[in-house]
């Protein structure tokens, strides 16, 4: 995932009045801790980074924080004290994820104690292929071949997912404006109007006869994925206004600690 600027938001509003005054301030703020962390259900260790925010205008550079004490629970009674590996990034030891199992992350530093929770969902759904197909060339698609990936979403429960895609072992690499660039979209999906059924999901990447596709699907909780769709709003400038993305730390800090399952797959293009 690239860097993204979170933006600081200062407003003055005059409260029961039709002539509300809202003043955005971009360029102040006292900087503000970012912790990113997750547990899954595939073997550890699970990483916790922690950095400090920049002002808006200054250049898109998040500081690593040393020296925070990092601790993550679960409610089996499991307790895991992460190490500092390198600046600012915190590793488990002994903690193993599993489905269906609630995760506190509690972090002190400078005094002050930030904490997230976050339950793994409880079932396993599997990505159960990809299948390619050959796209000529259109106002949508260049030519070549596109991927697609089958799940089935289980009927009754809200679920959420997002997708990690790597080419030929890689991040995939594009062209855009004659520049390339890494792609790091966020690859999305609710099952809010699919609930049940078995859902296909196209990617965007042009690929050929003998690339390798391997892709990681994360059955996330709600409020990770509430969290990866506000960063994308944020990248993509969506929204009304300038904005965070959400958080489950609160108003303490800004990032998110998740808990998810991962299943996988790939396919050759043939």
């Amino acid at each position: 995932m690239k860097a993204f600027r979170y933006i600081f938001i200062l407003l003055s509003v005059l409260l029961f009045s039709c002539e509300d005054v809202i003043v955005l301030d971009l360029n102040d703020g006292d900087p503000r801790l970012v912790i990113e962390g997750y547990v899954t259900d595939q073997p550890g260790p699970y990483t916790v980074k922690i950095s400090k925010t920049a002002k808006f205008y200054d250049d898109n550079i998040f500081p690593p924080q040393s020296g925070a004490s990092v601790v993550i629970t679960d409610d089996q009674g499991n307790e895991d004290i992460l190490t500092e590996v390198s600046t600012g990034v915190y590793q488990t030891s002994t903690l193993q994820g599993e489905r269906g199992v609630t995760y506190t992350l509690s972090v002190d530093y400078e005094g002050q104690n930030y904490t997230a929770i976050s339950k793994m969902p409880e079932q396993q759904i599997l990505l159960d292929s990809i299948t390619s197909e050959y796209e000529e060339n259109s106002f949508f698609n260049d030519e070549g071949y596109y991927v697609r990936a089958h799940f089935n979403d289980p009927a009754g429960v809200a679920n959420y997912y997002r997708f990690n895609v790597l080419v030929n072992g890689e991040v995939y690499v594009f062209d855009f404006d004659g520049e390339e660039q890494e792609d790091d979209f966020f690859y999305l999906w609710s099952d809010k109007f699919s609930d049940g059924n078995l859902n296909d999901y196209d990617f965007p990447h042009t690929l050929e006869v003998g690339d390798s596709v391997y892709i990681e699907m994360y059955n996330l909780e709600r409020s990770t994925y509430d969290y990866y769709r506000t960063v994308a709003d944020v990248i993509n400038g969506g929204g009304v206004a300038p904005s965070n993305p959400l958080s489950n730390f609160g108003d303490t800090a800004l990032g998110y600690f998740g808990a998810f399952s991962i299943t996988s797959n790939y396919v050759i293009v043939d």
